[in-house]
């Protein structure tokens, strides 16, 4: 067959009732597009063209952290809360999605789609993203050859998933493999997804896996100016990547 199999979405038997979902814009009338001006230390940078829409609780707040194991170093600690900036957003994911959706709706696309495993916090996020601008969903899943033929169920992200109203299209861990198995896999994967659409006259927009564009790393860099401005000259800042 082909190389992804959609898993229709709009309705779901759950215990024997038939739950209808949403299909028009729950709270787009509450969002702001807004410009964006880089900060000084960033400005040489092309500054993003379409600005950013205002999805996430920002700035999340810089707290302290009374953490004994770490006492001895006397070091005062703080811990910059970016799991506040809204829960259905994953955290810091929202960053880069105000930026994504500004572009998408400036561009007058009418649908995003991304990819990720079968419980992507990102695919969730860009999900709940999406729903706020008045955007349709489509999340491309990678699944294990076994559960390829199952209905993936409402575990976890997958029932966020449903609920706001995505479409997932199921992609088996062999033909991802066919493709490269590799980041370059993903944006093929993603294309050939969005070349279907656009045979069904749709204006899908591509997010490739976890939001990381150019466009998108200007969310972290407003983080970063942010933080700037909750420091006291005096302290430092300390980041972990993986």
């Amino acid at each position: 067959g082909g190389l992804c199999r959609e898993n229709s979405l709009n309705q779901h038997r759950l215990a024997g009732r038939r739950l209808a979902l949403p299909r028009t814009p729950m709270v787009s009338v509450l969002l702001q597009r807004l410009s964006y001006t880089p900060p000084p230390w960033a400005s040489a940078l092309a500054a993003p063209t379409h600005g950013r829409i205002k999805l996430g609780h920002l700035p999340t707040p810089l707290m302290r952290w009374a953490c004994g194991a770490l006492s001895e170093l006397g070091v005062r600690w703080s811990i910059k809360r970016d799991d506040l900036s809204g829960n259905e957003l994953s955290g810091n994911k929202v960053r880069k999605l105000e930026f994504l959706m500004a572009e998408a709706v400036a561009g007058g696309h009418d649908c995003v789609v991304t990819i990720g495993g079968v419980q992507s916090n990102h695919c969730r996020a860009t999900a709940a993203a999406a729903r706020l601008v008045g955007l349709d969903a489509h999340l491309i899943l990678l699944v294990r050859d076994k559960s390829f033929g199952d209905e993936p169920g409402l575990q976890g992200n997958l029932l966020l998933d449903r609920l706001l109203g995505a479409t997932l299209h199921l992609c088996s861990g062999s033909d991802y493999l066919r493709q490269g198995g590799d980041l370059a896999a993903m944006n093929r994967i993603n294309e050939q997804v969005a070349a279907e659409l656009r045979r069904q006259g749709r204006v899908p927009y591509i997010v490739p896996v976890g939001g990381t564009t150019p466009l998108g790393t200007w969310g972290y860099l407003s983080a970063v100016e942010e933080l700037r401005q909750q420091l006291q000259p005096e302290e430092g800042a300390a980041a972990a990547a993986g």
